[in-house]
């Protein structure tokens, strides 16, 4: 089972969210431009002041706005801020403190719980699994999940690869390998459309315990009442 997402490669080392977002926009509606443009134009809808993380809330909600049918599946539990700060950025330790009081400015309780309360119906308070994605995509529903990129960018040949939170597109699968999109631009790595085995995209997945962000999968799909939908292969 394959989907034909086309693959968009990021321009700057903080829009993979933007652009996982921007490649399921245009699988859906050819008329979409992979641009640039449209890349920080997506970024301004879904990114997480005052941090380069795209938030899976605001993603599940550009979709949501568009009226596409969309799934968010993410245990609903805290977020380890020191984590986030320190391990994702390399936040200088001394601008803690500041990153911190912003991170708090822009992330009140009241304007998660607004966000939460506007995407409700799309939460599903669970880990997602490999078993998920499988299920998204025989109906034509491509995912976005979110990942550890050190996994990503190792299969494509990175010699000392990060670990930071990162954004693929998850498009088709074949026995125990997946077909993932990665948005990573950086020279000397392979392609971006490539696969990845079962075992290595469940860990790639295990975010929480290193960002301090729970596991997430957003499932994009049409209305039940549209029958344009891209077939698969």
């Amino acid at each position: 089972m394959r989907l034909e997402v086309p693959l968009y490669r990021q321009t700057t080392d903080f829009s993979c969210g933007a652009c996982a977002t921007l490649m399921v926009w245009k699988y859906f509606d050819g008329k979409a431009q992979l641009s640039k443009r449209n890349e920080f134009l997506i970024r301004t809808e879904i990114v997480a002041l005052p941090f380069k993380f795209s938030s899976p809330y605001r993603i599940a909600e550009f979709f949501i706005n568009r009226g596409f049918e969309t799934k968010l599946m993410m245990k609903q539990e805290e977020i380890s801020e020191d984590i986030t700060l320190l391990e994702c950025y390399q936040a200088d330790p001394a601008e803690r403190k500041l990153f911190l009081n912003i991170f708090k400015e822009h992330n009140t309780q009241a304007v998660i719980m607004s966000l939460k309360r506007s995407i409700a119906s799309a939460i599903l308070d669970r880990t997602p699994t490999l078993r998920d994605i499988r299920r998204a995509l025989s109906t034509n529903s491509p995912v976005i999940a979110l990942v550890d990129s050190y996994y990503t960018t190792k299969i494509r040949g990175a010699e000392n690869p990060l670990h930071l939170p990162h954004w693929i597109v998850v498009s088709g699968y074949e026995d125990e390998k997946f077909h993932v999109n990665d948005s990573i631009n950086e020279k000397g790595l392979k392609n971006g459309k490539t696969m990845i085995e079962s075992h290595v995209l469940e860990r790639a997945m295990d975010t929480y315990p290193r960002f301090g962000w729970p596991s997430a999968l957003i499932v994009i799909g049409l209305k039940t009442n549209e029958s344009n939908v891209q077939g698969g292969r």
